[in-house]
């Protein structure tokens, strides 16, 4: 526990965490300087009033408090043990998403977010901002950047070393490529209680649920095995999927630390600076990855799944014909988009090729159509007894 007590009567100066992120300073100045420092002053603005209200009534017993720090930071002699199982489990966790995906098996994907040990070091990270803890940001930060590029190079390996192969691509890997704003919200209603269970002992048992709702290693999976097929625009997708959900997490972990009592109320007051500059940097990477969640559909991203649209443009094409749409099924292949279609018709059917061109309009994709058409009769019969 000495480590502990020592990181805590760290200086909370702003030079060490400007550093830390001078690399974002154009990025910045493309977002406006006005509006960062608008938000920054609402940022101290709620800290100061946090600070007071926890300054006269302490939520959290500063036993508790140690039992988070001492749960969520592992130093010292502790260090050495934690990054092996660290290790372990996330190659573990990697092995068993990519089987899980490649397989196209939501239950083994699931198993893999369980055994996935990367939820600490994120919320690790969060713990930090609030605390106006500089060298554990870095840290910590340090250890999600290494576990993920460990997750995406031993992805890569496991899905070059599976036999057969990867066409047509698994659902569980297209539902990971293609994140949207659904998805942000998804990361930060489960950064916020998964904070929250850190902080109360009688809501950990939400912990595995956090896991599940908001996957950390799948996304990473599927980079590598993405990586490995030639598929980049899919990589850059879970990548982006990935960073929402890490950047997701952190904002809504942060603040939720504060609300929870975690963060003492003088140290709200005193490290108001340093703590607001970390939750702005912090609000800031969720702007950052929100802008092609936004805007990037179809450009920066790979399209979502296109069974609807490619439907829809069947059944337009064919409204003007006597022939009635039955099914369509939709697969994506080495950049060509799959289509087969069943139609129902006591007429002629469509031109394939005409039917191919409109649909290649309409999805922008390259197309290989498979039409099958169903030839229905119409009999009557008159009886009389």
């Amino acid at each position: 526990m000495t480590d502990l007590r020592a990181e805590d009567r760290d200086g909370l100066g702003i030079g060490e965490e400007a550093e830390t992120f001078l690399s974002f300073r154009h990025a910045v100045e493309a977002f406006g300087t006005a509006n960062l420092r608008r938000a920054s002053g609402l940022i101290g603005a709620f800290l100061s009033r946090a600070g007071a209200h926890l300054e006269r009534k302490d939520p959290l017993l500063p036993e508790e408090r140690r039992r988070v720090i001492y749960g969520l930071f592992h130093e010292g002699r502790r260090a050495r043990p934690f990054v092996a199982r660290f290790v372990s489990l996330m190659s573990l966790s990697v092995a068993i998403a990519v089987l899980g995906i490649l397989a196209d098996s939501t239950a083994v994907v699931i198993g893999a977010m369980l055994v996935a040990p990367l939820m600490g070091p994120v919320l690790g990270v969060a713990a930090s901002v609030v605390m106006g803890w500089p060298r554990r940001i870095s840290q910590q930060f340090t250890l999600v950047l290494i576990g993920a590029l460990l997750a995406v190079g031993l992805a890569t390996l496991i899905s070059l070393a599976v036999p057969g192969s990867a066409y047509p691509l698994p659902a569980e890997l297209i539902a990971r490529t293609s994140p949207n704003m659904l998805d942000l919200g998804v990361a930060l209603a489960a950064g916020a209680v998964g904070a929250y269970g850190q902080v109360r002992q009688s809501a950990s048992d939400a912990l595995p649920g956090v896991a599940v709702a908001v996957a950390l290693v799948p996304p990473l999976a599927v980079v590598g095995v993405t990586l490995q097929l030639g598929e980049w625009q899919m990589a850059l997708g879970a990548t982006l999927l990935f960073l929402v959900n890490v950047a997701g997490i952190v904002v809504s972990a942060s603040l939720t630390f504060i609300a929870a009592g975690f963060v003492p109320g003088r140290r709200l007051l005193g490290g108001n600076a340093s703590i607001a500059s970390g939750l702005r940097w912090a609000s800031f990477a969720v702007i950052l990855v929100v802008l092609p969640l936004q805007f990037g559909r179809g450009n920066v991203l790979p399209p979502t799944d296109q069974t609807a649209a490619a439907t829809e443009a069947v059944e337009d094409f064919v409204d003007e014909t006597s022939s009635e749409v039955v099914n369509v099924t939709v697969a994506v292949a080495e950049g060509v988009t799959d289509v087969d279609v069943v139609l129902a018709t006591s007429n002629y059917g469509p031109s394939v090729t005409l039917l191919a061109r409109h649909l290649a309009e309409t999805l922008r994709s390259p197309i290989d159509l498979s039409v099958q058409i169903v030839e229905t009769e119409t009999q009557k019969a008159a009886v009389s007894p």
